[in-house]
Formats: C-alpha cells, sequence, structure tokens
C-alpha cells in the first residue's frame, strides 16, 4: 500500500447560488489525494479533521449557529417539548433497577417533572428510601452523568462521574454506612468492578488523558487494581502491553477483568468490538500477588461471547458450529472446549439471546427475531432446565439483579405496551413482592396497533420489519408520513421497547417502523456476520428494501418517508440515501460515521477495526470504501433534506466524521433541500442530561421530519 499526499492548494467554494434559500457558511476544499492498493482517494475536506485548530473551531460555531437560526423558524417545537412533559407526568415514576445487596435495593429513579435521575436505596424489610446521589447537587453549578456499580454486600458502591456531556469518567467510592464519599478519587476509569466477595478490591482500565480528540487516549491503556484505602498512585497494574509484551495485547484492545462470587477463579478478556472472546483464567487468590500465572482459555476462533464461573465449572456461550448459540460446560481444573458438554442448545426457531446469571442458576433469554422473547433456566446445583409460563403482557426480558439470591428482574414491553418490572424468585418460580411498579395513565395506547413481518430483500434474505401505527390515523393510502429506524452493527437488535420518542410522531399519524437488517444479531450470528465487513452491503440493501415495501403497501409514499440512525447508523443512513435518495424526504443521521475510510483514525476507531475493517488490508480498505457516504456524494443528485447532529465532545464517532458529510452534502446536493449540521456543544456521543434538554432535541428533530413531510401545523411561515 503506497499512500501519498499529492497536493494541498486550497479552494473557497461558496454555497451555490442555485440554493439562495440556504446560505450555508463556507466551506473549503483542499486537494488532499492519497493511494491506497492502487486506488487514488480525493479527500477535499481532510482539513475538518484538524479539530483544534482555530479555522475548523470557527466553522464549527458557523454551522452550529447557522443551524440553529434555521431550525428556529419550525413552529410547534414549544408544543412537542410541552407533549413530551405530558408523556412525562402520564407515568408515576421512572426506574433503573440496579442491584439488590446487603438487605437494600438500588435503583435509579425519577418523578415527573424532575429534570434527572438519582440514585436511591430502600431497605428491603422497612421500606425506607434514602437518596444516595443526586447529580444536579453534587456540585453546585454542575450536572453529572453518572454509572453506578455495587459491592456485592451493598456496602460501597462506584459511581463513574462525568461532567454533563464530557463521557470521560472519574471513579468515585461511596460509603452506605456513613452516607459519604471516600477521599480517594480514581481518574480516567473504564470499566470498574469490585473483585467478586469483596468491598475494598476495584479493578479498572485506564484512559490516557481527558482529550476526547487525541488518537492516543483509548491506545495500549492499562488494567489496574486499586484497594480502598490507599494511595491511587500506587495502583497495581495488572496486565498492560509494556509489563506483559508476552501477550500480544494490540494497541487497541482494552484488557478488563471479570470475576464471580462463586468461582476462585479470575478472567482477564481483551475487549474491542469483536463478539468473539480472547479469555485467560488464573487463580484468584493470585490478583495481589506480584506474578499472575495466566493460562489461555479462548480464542476468537472459539466463538465464545460470554461466559459465567460456578465454582470449578465454566458455561460459555459460543456461536462455533450453531449460529442460534449453544451454551458449553467444561471444568476450569482441566479446561477442553472441544470435548465441552452442550447443556444448552439454540434452534433457528428459538436462539439464545442474552445470558445472566443468578446465585444458582443461569438466566437464559431466547428469542424469534428478537421480537418474541421467553425464558429458560437452568439449575447450576442441578443441571436441570425449566422453562416456566410467565404470566406478563408483551415480551419478557430478564436478568440478575442480585448474586446473593436467585430472585431476578423482569422487564416486560412491547412497541405499543409500557416498560414494566417485576421481580421472579427461580426457586419457587414465583413472582415475588416487586419495589418497582409504574403506573401508566396513557389513553392513546389502546389504539396502537403493531404489525411483524419480513420484508425480501435484494438477495431473498426475509428481513423483519415492525411496524406501528395510531389505527385511528392511518388509512394505508400512501397519504401518512412515514419514521423508519435502524442500526445494523456489533450484531446488536433492536428489541420491542415502549419508546418515548415516537408517541409524538404516532398521535400525528406517522407509520413507525423499525428495520431489523443484517449487521444486527435478531437472526442469529450469521445475522450479523451477514452485515459486516464485506458483507456490509447487505444494511443498507435490506434497510431500502423495508423503503420500498412500506411504500409499495400504501404506508407510506417516498415524499413523505423520513429515516434516522445513530452512530454506526450512520454508515446505514448516508448510504441508504447515497444508494437510493428517491425513496426518501428526510434522513437524520445522529452522531453518525460517515466517513468510514478515516475512521479508524478517530480516538475510538482503531477499536472498531474488527467490526469495520481497516485500510492496511485490501479487501477490507475496498469494503470501508464501499460503506464510505461521504466518499459516495455524488454532485448534482437530488438528495433528500438532511440533519446531521454531533456532539462535539464525542468520544465514540469524533465530531469531524460527520462534519465532513454535511460540507460536502451542502456543497455539491443538487436539490432545494436543507442539509444542516447541528452541533451540540453540551453533549458527547448522548444527547443532553436533562429531560428539558432530551426533550428540546428530540423535539428539534421530530418538528423538522414534521415541516419537511409537509405537516400543516410545522410549515415556516
Amino acid at each position: 500500500m503506497k499512500i501519498q499526499i499529492l497536493a494541498f492548494s486550497a479552494i473557497i467554494v461558496a454555497t451555490s447560488t442555485l440554493k439562495a434559500q440556504y446560505q450555508y457558511p463556507k466551506s473549503k476544499t483542499v486537494d488532499v489525494v492519497e493511494t491506497h492498493w492502487g486506488m487514488k482517494i480525493n479527500d477535499p475536506y481532510r482539513w475538518i479533521e484538524d479539530i483544534k485548530n482555530p479555522e475548523v473551531i470557527n466553522w464549527f460555531k458557523a454551522q452550529s449557529e447557522y443551524t440553529n437560526s434555521q431550525l428556529a423558524k419550525m413552529p410547534g417545537q414549544e408544543k412537542l417539548v410541552q407533549e413530551f412533559r405530558d408523556l412525562d407526568a402520564m407515568r408515576s415514576v421512572r426506574y433503573n433497577p440496579v442491584a439488590k445487596a446487603g438487605g437494600l435495593s438500588f435503583y435509579d429513579k425519577s418523578l415527573p417533572g424532575e429534570q434527572v435521575n438519582k440514585f436511591y436505596s430502600k431497605d428491603i424489610k422497612t421500606g425506607k428510601e434514602t437518596l444516595i446521589f443526586d447529580p444536579q447537587t453534587h456540585v453546585a453549578g454542575k450536572t453529572f452523568d453518572f454509572e453506578t456499580f455495587v459491592s456485592n454486600d451493598g456496602s460501597r458502591i462506584l459511581f463513574s462521574l462525568s461532567e454533563a456531556g464530557n463521557e470521560v469518567s472519574d471513579l468515585h467510592i461511596y460509603d452506605v454506612k456513613s452516607g459519604k464519599f471516600l477521599p480517594e478519587i480514581i481518574p480516567l476509569a473504564l470499566g470498574p468492578s469490585f473483585v467478586s466477595g469483596s468491598n475494598d478490591q476495584i479493578t479498572y482500565t485506564q484512559l490516557k488523558n481527558y482529550d476526547v480528540h487525541d488518537p492516543e487516549t483509548m491506545l495500549n491503556m492499562p488494567c489496574k487494581i486499586h484497594i480502598v484505602g490507599t494511595p491511587v498512585s500506587s495502583d497495581k497494574i495488572v496486565i498492560s502491553a509494556t509489563t506483559h509484551p508476552d501477550f500480544g495485547l494490540q494497541p487497541q484492545e482494552m484488557p478488563s477483568l471479570m470475576t464471580f462470587e462463586n468461582s476462585p477463579y479470575l478472567f482477564l478478556v481483551k475487549l474491542t468490538v469483536e463478539k468473539n472472546l480472547t479469555i485467560y483464567f488464573a487463580p484468584k487468590s493470585e490478583l495481589n500477588q506480584t506474578k499472575i500465572n495466566w493460562k489461555p482459555l479462548t480464542s476468537a476462533s472459539d466463538e465464545v461471547q460470554n461466559i459465567i464461573a460456578y465454582g470449578n465449572d465454566l458455561y460459555l456461550l459460543s456461536a462455533k458450529g450453531n449460529p442460534h448459540f449453544n451454551i458449553l460446560k467444561t471444568n476450569l481444573q482441566n479446561p477442553d472446549l472441544k470435548k465441552a458438554e452442550i447443556v444448552f442448545k439454540g434452534n433457528p426457531e428459538w436462539k439464545i439471546s442474552k445470558i445472566y446469571s443468578a446465585k444458582d442458576f443461569i438466566i437464559i433469554n431466547k428469542s424469534k427475531n428478537e421480537l418474541i422473547i421467553k425464558q429458560s433456566f437452568y439449575d447450576l446445583k442441578t443441571g436441570k432446565i425449566s422453562s416456566p409460563e410467565i404470566n406478563l403482557q408483551g415480551n419478557i426480558k430478564a436478568r440478575n439483579i442480585s448474586t446473593q439470591d436467585n430472585e431476578i428482574l423482569l422487564v416486560n414491553s412491547g412497541w405499543n405496551i409500557p416498560n414494566q418490572f417485576s421481580t421472579f424468585d427461580l426457586e419457587t418460580e414465583k413472582m415475588t413482592k416487586n419495589p418497582f411498579e409504574i403506573i401508566y395513565k396513557m389513553p392513546f395506547v389502546k389504539n396502537l396497533v403493531v404489525e411483524e413481518i419480513e420484508v425480501r430483500s435484494h438477495d431473498g434474505a426475509m428481513v423483519p420489519l415492525s411496524i406501528i401505527y395510531d389505527k385511528t390515523k392511518v388509512q394505508r393510502d400512501g397519504k401518512s408520513i412515514g419514521y423508519m429506524y435502524g442500526y445494523g452493527s456489533y450484531g446488536t437488535s433492536l428489541t420491542p421497547t415502549f419508546r418515548t420518542e415516537f408517541i409524538p410522531l404516532l398521535t400525528k399519524g406517522t407509520v413507525i417502523a423499525v428495520a431489523h437488517i443484517r449487521g444486527g444479531g435478531e437472526k442469529g450470528n450469521d445475522w450479523h456476520l451477514g452485515g459486516k465487513k464485506t458483507n456490509k452491503p447487505n444494511t443498507w440493501k435490506d434497510f431500502n428494501a423495508c423503503a420500498e415495501y412500506l411504500i409499495q403497501n400504501k404506508y407510506v409514499s417516498a415524499k413523505k418517508l423520513a429515516i434516522t440512525g445513530g452512530s454506526a447508523g450512520g454508515i446505514l443512513i448516508g448510504r441508504a440515501i447515497t444508494e437510493r435518495p428517491d425513496l426518501y424526504r428526510v434522513a437524520i443521521p445522529e452522531v453518525g460515521m460517515m466517513n468510514t475510510l478515516r475512521a479508524e483514525f478517530d480516538p475510538n476507531g482503531p477499536g472498531n477495526i474488527a467490526e469495520f475493517g481497516t485500510i492496511k488490508d485490501e479487501t477490507e480498505f475496498k469494503s470501508l470504501l464501499e460503506m464510505d457516504a461521504y466518499h459516495h456524494i455524488k454532485k448534482g443528485e437530488n438528495y433528500p433534506a438532511i440533519l446531521v447532529t454531533t456532539g462535539f465532545n464525542d468520544p465514540r464517532v469524533a465530531s469531524y466524521n460527520p462534519a465532513k458529510f454535511a460540507g460536502k452534502m451542502q456543497n455539491e446536493n443538487g436539490s432545494k433541500n436543507p442539509v444542516f449540521l447541528d452541533v451540540n456543544y453540551n453533549a458527547g456521543h448522548f444527547g443532553g442530561s436533562t429531560k428539558d434538554e432530551y426533550f428540546k432535541e428530540e423535539s428539534k428533530k421530530i418538528a423538522f421530519i414534521l415541516w419537511q413531510c409537509g405537516h400543516p401545523d410545522f410549515q415556516i411561515k
């Protein structure tokens, strides 16, 4: 491979006078040509990647100010914000159960009208509730995003805290008995956890610095252990590329430790987005020794995607030989995956979706296309499997909430069924007292119907498509506005969940569609592989096939169909509209990966090579170019209205990646449709930290869709 910069000549390109109604900030082009595998690639907006350059900073600000000035003209946004507030008031409370330990339940909670989730505990016997953490009062004048990790005995809590929108966290340790944070703070900690069975041993992986734009910050990260009460500066490196060169850690691999309370073993995992895990193991007793005698356990070729340890036994979720997954069992005193026992087998009807561990059970979530979800439970003491009928409305997802007993959490929901929590005892197979009940008063829900169908794609593959609409407002005459969502990467499935952001569209007669395209995991491991690397075109071709189905069957028309997808879903949206611009009226790639040929040079890029590929390999380079929406923009082509969003502090998809797409599209789009770059300076990869910030961002997106699709209440006068 030869890379050569051929020219650097700046040419200022003004916005076309043919589009006088949108006077975008000027985006210059600079001739930058590279040769990869004998192919010359022109990248005239490469200069935008110099994110700290004052010229680039000013360009972003100009784009943001112009977009804000234009979007502010859209009527109806304040009404949408109020509609979201009204929706929030229609549920008694919002919960996110976290753990049960030490006689306490721990959970996030917000009441109607409250701006943020707060963290609470509740005494299981007395019902006494205690507010532990309020992210708006922890430090005066600041709001924090937070994640929590509770020790097995419930005596201490780890808080990963970052200022709202930053996403780079420091780790704080909270003592439950005293109600205070301990003095030590661990900076730049990723993936923290207590060593199972301990409340004073904390493992974590550490970033290099706080600069989300530094391409080195997520490379060669060490895995460390902290002992509560000791100086953070003396934390031992458990493993790193420098201290353990024999492990062959690649710069992008994040070493992480896993422990299980009922197992005497410690597991080391090399993490990227690669689902097939490389794992080592050692006695847990060696964790604090100078040298840990790691032994290899799995390689990527074993296709192991999760493990659960119990005593000397190890259970592995593997796709090897079965794309619908098997659960294997081997003994860690003499592990042998080739002779491992299959204790549970997925099949074409019911694939294994996720597994979790309770005290003495493996919780097995199994699904049909991730659209119908049920459970089986494996008794770790007896080896028996049960599949009790659970009488709850909608689909049921089960997960653990405690390692001390066999009570688990059930979440039942659907596209038209608001989320509800229940608790279930695996030993008695009966419901238990539920501390997380939510009361809903949403009368419109009774009018929402769901159709689950399959659409034939370009190569004959049958793609699941969920269609949701209000039966009193949709006539199936092609006149309805449509909104289709998709993702299609990492094997991630889009499961039926009640989504608040859909409601203001549904109540206005919009048809919602969720496309379960290849690259996701809905139909098993092969469904993921069918949209990965060289197979990535299936992702947007499946999506376009779903759009054609909606149009041909008169759910919507192309003049009124809006689409969106976020993050890696930017590949989907970008290539859907560059391949078939005629199918869509609106496209909203949210914090999207639009320039995949340059993605591996983003701070988070190397870790994503396993999913998308690298330009250092000829075949993968060609695949990256094929999935690159930025390089597929055709000058003079009529593209739909586009709202490109980015968080300026985004550590996952660098803000310049979607910005380059927006700048090029503004200059080369042949239609009169708007192309706006919406820059959120208070966000990273995700949106606002308060409810009102979220409501405003969603209202802006919805108003843009309704404006462009012709809804009379949202037209600019």
